[in-house]
């Protein structure tokens, strides 16, 4: 598929697309995760973020934040107390950011460099 023809994918299943794909391999991942952390030694979804933002474009971030909330909530996730509860859902969204901005980074270096 062309560039062009992602472009033109409405904005809603784009982001759900992106956003299922990153949870399916990001949880795939998880499994060679040393427990109880995040620690892995490849990331597969890292790429898939990468791909999404180079071929959709800047308007595929909010799949890729959605999707590593996604597959990183119930890694820690711990409701016993408020404080917990907001600690345990602050990790995967700040994941979530970093991973989007790792590769809306990673395609303008690209961009410009190639």
């Amino acid at each position: 598929m062309s560039a062009d023809l992602w472009q033109r994918v409405p904005s809603p299943v784009l982001i759900s697309g992106i956003a299922a794909a990153y949870w399916a391999t990001g949880r795939l991942a998880l499994l060679l995760a040393i427990p109880p952390g995040y620690a892995t030694a490849i990331w597969p979804p890292a790429g898939l973020a990468f791909a999404a933002i180079l071929l959709c474009g800047a308007r595929g971030w909010p799949g890729i934040v959605l999707g590593s909330f996604l597959a990183n909530v119930w890694t820690a996730f711990d409701p016993t107390t408020v404080g917990a509860l907001l600690t345990s859902l602050a990790l995967p969204t700040s994941l979530g950011l970093g991973t989007a901005l790792q590769a809306l980074v990673g395609v303008w270096l690209v961009r410009r460099v190639v």
